[in-house]
């Protein structure tokens, strides 16, 4: 697989607990720090998925927004409360 490298700016105490880390894992510094990222940015694309189907089963009214409020931010809930009302205006008008 094709890499690029790049420049990173990291502050020295960390850089130090880094290698501290890769030495006790039998690693490079390289393929520690890839491995977080990689571990970071599963994560978060697995907290996205997981905050798309809370959102879908509170639509659904099939959980409380007692369980949403501990998966959402409170812009994401105040964005889907919007645009839940939103729609149900636009349901309203167009079957009148």
């Amino acid at each position: 697989m094709k890499t690029t490298q790049f420049s990173l700016r990291i502050q020295p105490d960390l850089i130090r607990k880094i290698d501290e880390e890769a030495e006790k894992e039998y690693k490079t510094r390289t393929e520690l720090i890839k491995e977080a990222l990689q571990v970071f940015l599963k994560e978060k694309q697995e907290k996205e998925l997981l905050k798309k189907v809370a959102a879908e089963l509170w639509l659904r009214g099939e959980i409380p927004d007692t369980k949403l409020k501990k998966i959402l931010t409170e812009q994401d809930l105040k964005d889907l409360k919007f645009g839940k009302r939103w729609i149900e205006e636009v349901i309203h008008e167009t079957g009148s």
